[in-house]
């Protein structure tokens, strides 16, 4: 059933008594002590060199002024949003020294500048007059904070990250390539693991998630090299439920290549997949992004929002908004709120024709004029003249900044789906909503109607497992010029 990379037998390679998983409850209070060590080493970067211009009781003085206490405040929230968005929290993260440099790196300068630029803002002159002071904070906060994680956070985490620390490594895949891969990393793994191989036919996802349980171990890698993608990927997510760390080896993730948070092997790309649970504070940070920026939005829009109401209700009969049971995160039930597209009192039986064939039989595109591939019913006969141009626009989907608001959508991630779209998704595509649904994302800004079902489920599983609140302002700035253009909207 396995084999090692080495001749030992499978028996004898695995420990009578594997690392425990680690508990959602052990992980939180890890990271809690992870900020707070942080925020310590930020604060202790700021303030050793600003004593060489002035005393410690003005700079105790400055901190407890209105401007102060706001800089302090939201100083701290803007080091560990940028943090976060580098993955300085995530577990494999915490327990590899080479992972912190870089990720350390990565996140300083954006946050030291956008302190410095607060400090402007807040009029804070002590310490930030002084130049001296200024130049010295960017390479001792750096100092500080490597010291600190290397010293205290990291010994933490290989204690409370047991399992990931030293939990042997499962290679599942084709008999020749995996074998090779395995050996491969079995040479190169900087904490000496144990690397076992398991073919991958015939391994049902409740066997996988039956072994990972029983034998802990920390790591999965799978290199399936010509079984299906719904196989694989269910297989995979198995393996994820029981707190491993999974990573593909696959070509279907072309769709996904040149980006920054996905990897290759001998230029095969590499997907990873994280555990949702087992975050840092992203998903507060994104949270009050999205209030405040779907707050912004609708009192900014609130002339384009009453004019479009107008037309609406000016060019067929029926209300305004246009109310929908959709699908959330996790199967959740909630409803939408869009400008009405549609005649109202229409039948969904085309609608619902249409996705059945996209979906289960794999329907081919429709080829535009230009020759585009389109995945997407293009030709609805209940559209009116006004929802095809609110539609070809997305302005349609404004309404939804309510959702935000509401905490039922973010501002960035998948998209919502209906009742019976969700009947009819695999196991494996029910995991794109295992995050919040958005009023945009990866799909509708890099391929929005052009690219097959199975592809866009991976842009939104990339988004799901790869993305931070970085990844979503720059969505956001790249959904403008895609709205403009119109391309994809149906």
């Amino acid at each position: 059933m396995f084999a090692r990379s080495a001749s030992e037998p499978f028996e004898t390679a695995i420990p009578l008594r594997p690392p425990s998983h680690v508990s959602a409850t052990r992980h939180r209070i890890a990271i809690a002590i992870t900020i707070a060590v942080d925020l310590i080493a930020i604060g202790v970067g700021f303030f050793l060199p600003a004593l060489l211009r002035f005393a410690p009781n003005d700079l105790f003085v400055a901190t407890m002024t209105p401007s102060g206490i706001c800089l302090v405040g939201v100083g701290a929230l803007l080091w560990i949003g940028s943090l976060s968005a580098q993955d300085a929290y995530a577990p494999r993260t915490l327990i590899s020294g080479s992972d912190q440099v870089l990720r350390l790196a990565g996140a300083l300068l954006p946050a030291w500048v956008l302190t410095h630029f607060l400090a402007f803002l807040v009029k804070s002159t002590i310490p930030f007059e002084s130049r001296l002071v200024v130049g010295l904070s960017l390479p001792v906060v750096f100092l500080s904070l490597l010291a600190a994680r290397l010293a205290l956070v990291r010994p933490l985490a290989r204690r409370a990250y047991r399992r990931l620390c030293l939990g042997p490594i499962l290679v599942i895949g084709d008999a020749d390539r995996a074998q090779r891969l395995a050996q491969d990393l079995e040479e190169r793994d900087p904490r000496s693991r144990l690397v076992l191989f398991r073919p991958l036919a015939d391994l049902a996802p409740r066997d996988a998630s039956r072994l990972v349980e029983e034998h802990g171990f920390g790591e999965v890698v799978i290199e399936p090299n010509g079984m299906g993608l719904h196989d694989t990927l269910d297989v995979a997510f198995a393996c994820l439920d029981q707190r491993a760390e999974v990573k593909i080896i696959s070509n279907r993730f072309q769709v996904v290549m040149g980006r920054s948070a996905i990897g290759d092997h001998d230029g095969i790309p590499v997907m990873r997949f994280r555990q949702f649970d087992l975050s840092g504070p992203e998903p507060l940070v994104k949270r009050v992004v999205d209030v405040v920026g779907s707050s912004i939005g609708l009192l900014l829009l609130a002339p384009l929002l009453i004019t479009i109401a107008v037309a609406v209700k000016l060019s067929s009969a029926g209300p305004v908004l246009f109310r929908q049971h959709r699908v959330g995160r996790g199967g959740r039930r909630f409803t939408m709120y869009k400008f009405r597209t549609m005649v109202d009192g229409n039948d969904s039986k085309i609608h619902e024709s249409y996705l059945c064939n996209y979906i289960r039989e794999g329907a081919p595109a429709t080829v535009a004029e230009d020759g585009t591939k389109i995945y997407k019913l293009t030709q609805d006969p209940r559209v009116t003249r006004v929802g095809a141009w609110l539609r070809a626009l997305s302005l349609d989907e404004l309404p939804q900044l309510w959702n935000v608001v509401r905490g039922d959508m973010s501002l960035v991630g998948p998209r919502p789906c209906l009742p019976y779209e969700w009947d009819l998704y695999r196991p494996w595509q029910r995991r794109r909503l295992d995050v919040l649904p958005g009023c945009t994302g990866l799909w509708q800004v890099t391929g929005r109607s052009h690219v097959s079902f199975d592809e866009m489920v991976i842009l939104d599983l990339h988004y799901a497992h790869h993305g931070s609140v970085a990844t979503d302002l720059w969505l956001i700035v790249q959904t403008l010029p895609a709205m403009l253009r119109g391309r994809g909207g149906y």
